[in-house]
């Protein structure tokens, strides 16, 4: 089936394991070029050689990948100097530690809120005039299904969410 995004672009956060990874692999599989991030560099370069070898080539994808903390300035200066014209963001932030929602401290709150509700915000600022501008976009936030049912054990995922 062809999806018609073919030679597109995708920005693909955590992408060096999980759902971040698989989605990664998907589009590349569709012959959409991906830049991945993740924090790992090891990791992250592994993944993309993986990508490569399980299909991106015959689709003619281009699979490049910034080693970056895409929650900080920095990790997105990174990521942006290395290319500005997404299509296609999509983000995905591990989730906070598990536990009782009393027992963590502001600076706990904060981290979580913002990687996990502020940081894709800030992608999607920073790429969707282009989207705009090239009549294309598209934007998949992966978050947890902790924002339709709370889970009682993860009380940093559901407020953060």
């Amino acid at each position: 089936m062809d999806l018609g995004i073919a030679g597109k672009w995708a920005l693909v956060c955590g992408a060096s394991k999980g759902l971040g990874l698989g989605c990664a692999q998907a589009l590349s599989r569709e012959g959409v070029n991906v830049l991945i991030v993740a924090r790992g560099a090891s990791v992250l370069e592994a993944a993309a050689a993986k990508m490569i070898a399980d299909g991106a080539r015959p689709a003619k994808a281009e699979v490049q990948f910034v080693a970056a903390d895409i929650t900080t300035v920095e990790g997105r200066a990174a990521v942006f100097a290395a290319r500005k014209d997404f299509d296609i963001v999509v983000t995905n932030a591990g989730g906070p530690p598990p536990g009782d929602f009393r027992n963590w401290d502001r600076e706990a709150w904060i981290k979580a809120v913002d990687a996990n509700m502020l940081t894709p915000i800030e992608l999607i600022k920073a790429t969707v005039d282009g989207m705009a501008a090239r009549g294309f976009g598209r934007i998949v936030n992966i978050t947890s299904s902790s924002v339709k049912a709370p889970i009682d054990i993860l009380g940093l995922s559901n407020g953060a969410r």
